[in-house]
């Protein structure tokens, strides 16, 4: 499978109350995936909102490194949650596009749409990044 472009900004975060334990089970799980590991940086951050008893919500902040599959990530998505049904939906939302994308299962179907979601991301970083080479070539003396 293709990997994603130059890299990418990624963030996961949950709105349920009780998703702040299920999210840092989560990066845990993804830092302990070596795949995920060697191609991707991440932290858990906070996202500045007030998160009742527990202080502020806290984020995963990840950046896909430039040779980094969707797929991997969609998978290791996919075995956490399989290994916890229950836990709340969790959004991704690639920072560059602001598109956010709620899952809540391990099914085919949310593996496919969000591995579509970094795709698509991803082509359109490229997109912006080749037009904006294109005017500064385009502006050369």
């Amino acid at each position: 499978m293709e990997g994603l472009g130059e890299g990418m900004r990624i963030r996961i975060e949950t709105t349920a109350d009780e998703g702040q334990e299920a999210l840092s089970d989560l990066h845990k799980w993804l830092r302990l995936d070596a795949d995920v590991r060697r191609q991707a940086t991440m932290e858990m951050v906070s996202c500045g909102k007030p998160g009742g008893t527990m202080g502020t919500v806290e984020v995963i902040d990840m950046f896909l490194s430039q040779g980094f599959s969707a797929l991997n990530l969609a998978m290791s998505y996919a075995a956490w949650r399989a290994a916890r049904p229950a836990a709340p939906p969790i959004t991704i939302t690639v920072t560059a596009t602001g598109q956010p994308l709620t899952v809540d299962d391990a099914s085919q179907e949310t593996i496919r749409r969000i591995v579509e979601a970094l795709r698509a991301a991803s082509a359109t970083d490229q997109a912006e990044r080749q037009a904006e080479a294109g005017d500064e070539e385009g502006t050369s003396p």
